[in-house]
């Protein structure tokens, strides 16, 4: 599969579908630091950065100690960011 197709968008859409029907108040996702183009496709997408773990991912590693020391763009994998998209009115 190529970027710019839309299928990430349409995946997307459908979970904030299903997500809406399931009566869930909003979506969170969370991505690594070093993933700036995830980032930047979930903002675009109504998804607001709502937390950041420091040093997370060295727990992570515990767990997946394939997560490589080194990402995207050359930064170092350190920390975790959380993502937020509220899908239904807040009260």
């Amino acid at each position: 599969m190529r970027r710019g197709r839309g299928v990430g968008t349409a995946l997307v859409d459908a979970a904030v579908r299903q997500a809406r029907t399931l009566g869930c108040n909003r979506v969170r996702l969370t991505t690594t630091n070093d993933n700036l183009d995830a980032v930047r496709f979930y903002q675009r997408r109504g998804f607001k950065l709502s937390a950041l773990r420091p040093d997370a991912v060295r727990e992570a590693r515990k767990l997946k100690p394939e997560i490589p020391a080194v990402g995207d763009y050359g930064i170092p994998i350190t920390d975790e960011l959380d993502l937020e998209r509220w899908v239904a009115p807040r009260q």
